[in-house]
Order: structure tokens, then sequence, then C-alpha cells
């Protein structure tokens, strides 16, 4: 199982990120709400409270400290469709999860083949798996797929070399839907609890925006 954990650790580590991304806007809203309640609608009383404070050291996360300028260039610029909210989308490539069920194999009508796929995606409403499968028969009629997924410690026990295309292909689709499901729980696990510890009113977003 040690390739679905490298997925589910990259996983973590992107939500890690964009966490860390979001605590600068966090902050940067926190100071802004502050700056309007100073000014009550006075906009350049508002501009000035905020120009004062531009270099002041305003959000410190124990490794480094940011001015108000600093946090204001780094968090996340909202476009006027996402004032009211925000998403994030993240994406688990299935290329790489094929990748990684393969034990990176080294197969050139493997990697033909997720190349191949990859272009006819474009043009191509249909599940890469699907498509994946058509291209590594194109290329080579007569190869055989379970000569790539059997030896691998994931699949060894599901796919014999004897194994058709067609039920390798279905493994490998079952096995790829698994791992990325587990990764969307991962990440919706972890951004659910960082709304709950970022709500308005949870005492945890003052200590973790440096108020």
């Amino acid at each position: 199982m040690r390739n679905k954990g490298a997925i589910l650790t990259l996983a973590i580590a992107l939500a890690l990120v964009c966490l860390y991304q979001l605590s600068f806007t966090l902050k940067a809203e926190r100071i802004n709400k502050q700056a309007k309640q100073y000014a009550q609608g006075d906009k350049e009383k508002e501009e000035r409270f905020k120009d004062s404070i531009a270099n002041e050291v305003v959000y410190d996360i124990l490794i480094a400290d940011y001015t108000f300028k600093e946090v204001q260039e780094r968090e996340i610029n909202f476009g006027l469709d996402l004032k009211g909210g925000m998403n994030v989308i993240l994406e688990v490539s299935t290329v790489d999860v094929l990748r990684s069920l393969s034990n990176n194999s080294k197969d050139s009508t493997f990697n033909q083949a997720l190349k191949l796929a990859k272009k006819m995606q474009r043009d191509n409403n249909r599940d890469f798996i699907t498509l994946f499968g058509e291209a590594f028969h194109q290329i080579d009629p007569q190869a055989s797929l379970a000569a790539i997924f059997s030896a691998t410690p994931e699949l060894r026990e599901r796919i014999s070399y004897n194994t058709p295309n067609d039920e390798v292909l279905k493994v490998v689709r079952a096995e790829a839907e698994g791992a990325i499901d587990n990764a969307f729980n991962i990440i919706s696990t972890r951004i659910d609890a960082a709304n709950s510890a970022f709500g308005d009113q949870g005492s945890y977003l003052g200590r973790f925006a440096g108020g």
C-alpha cells in the first residue's frame, strides 16, 4: 500500500499548503474589518488607517513574521464571482495514479498509451481509464496489461499474469477511483476542520491569524 500512502501524503500536503495560503487572506480580512470599524464609513480614513500599519508586523507564525503590506501581497486575490465565498479545486491526476499502480513502469507501450490517452482526452468526454485502454490496444494489440500491473504489491493478489486486458482495466479503474476518493475525503475532512476552526465564532481564528 506504499503507493497509496504517497498519494494520500501528497493530498495532505496540498491541503496544508492551501490552508497556509488561506491564512494570509483571513488575516488581511480581519484587519480590513478593523479598518472599516475604525473609519465608520469614511473611505479616506479607512485607507489612512491601513497605510499607517502597512509596514508594521501584523502576522507572526513563529518561523517568520509579516507586515500588513506583505500579508496583502500574499492574500488570495478574489475575483468578482468569488466575493461571496471561495472554492478550492484540487485535482488528483489519474495519470499519476496509474503510474503509481504500475510501480512507475518503464514499459514503452504503457507510457506511450498514457501520452496518447491524454491527447485523446482533450476532445473526448469519456473517462481516462477507458481512453487509456483503447490507446494501449491501438499501440500494440498483443500487449498485456497484466504483465505491467500484476507484479505490483497493490494488485498482485487481484491480477494474475494471464488476466485479460479488459479485466485488468476494471481492477485498475476501481483502484484509481478508490485512491481519488480517499484523497478527496482526507482533503474534505481537513477543510471542514479548518472551517470550524476559522469560523466567526471560533476563538482559534484569532490565534492562527496572529490576533
